[in-house]
């Protein structure tokens, strides 16, 4: 009995995530990381080069109600392939980064099928390495796992260190608390299914750069 009402909360839970907006949900459904985000905010044209005068591979519009259209390209228009994490009501709209400099960032604007391109830096537009992107948004918002996370990383430890002592580890977390990150490790407060907080450090990138869990932005 016990496992059917566990199963039952699981497929809750996640049905209720899958009405909100666009954030990557499994491993799989994230084909680049990069350095760090691009934040803009809904009119975002894509040059060839870092250059206003090079091509425009894309320009991609959006509003608060999530609707998009898709300028000078020929792919498909889906919030899904086009952004890292997508939270138009919260006028959120994020890139993964593959490079940067004093005036403009290299992004991918594709997830789907990998195309890369530049867009140029304003007051609409910045860039925030990993690191301050998961702590502020992370305390703003919280975090969560995805989905087909192995239970190994659903443990928390001692210090940023495998070796060290694990001390808890959580079933299902219905909301994750960052503090600080070092490395590949965040130190968190987990707060369990069962009302339960849990306190240490999280494995939450592999070593070749890949997420176990993303900013909760609905």
């Amino acid at each position: 009995m016990k496992k059917i009402i566990l199963t039952i909360l699981f497929l809750l839970i996640f049905s209720l995530k899958s009405n909100a907006d666009v954030t990557p949900q499994y491993l799989s459904s994230v084909g680049h990381f990069g350095i760090g985000i691009a934040q803009n905010e809904k009119n975002i044209k894509i040059y060839e080069n870092p250059n206003i005068s090079s091509k425009i591979k894309a320009h991609i519009i959006w509003n608060e109600k999530g609707d998009l259209w898709c300028k000078n390209t020929k792919m498909q228009c889906e919030a899904k392939d086009i952004f890292l994490g997508f939270a138009p009501s919260n006028n959120i709209a994020l890139f993964s980064v593959e490079d940067e400099n004093d005036n403009w960032i290299y992004v991918c604007y594709n997830q789907r099928y990998g195309l890369f391109g530049w867009i140029k830096k304003s007051e609409y537009t910045k860039y925030l390495s990993w690191s301050e992107f998961l702590i502020s948004y992370g305390k703003k918002y919280g975090m969560y796992l995805f989905r087909d996370v192995p239970k190994e990383y659903k443990r928390l430890y001692a210090s940023p260190d495998n070796q060290s002592a694990c001390v808890d580890s959580f079933f299902l977390a219905t909301h994750i608390e960052p503090w600080l990150m070092r490395g590949n490790w965040i130190l968190v407060k987990v707060e369990n299914y069962d009302d339960k907080q849990k306190t240490g450090w999280l494995r939450f990138r592999s070593d070749d750069g890949r997420f176990f869990g993303f900013v909760n932005l609905k």
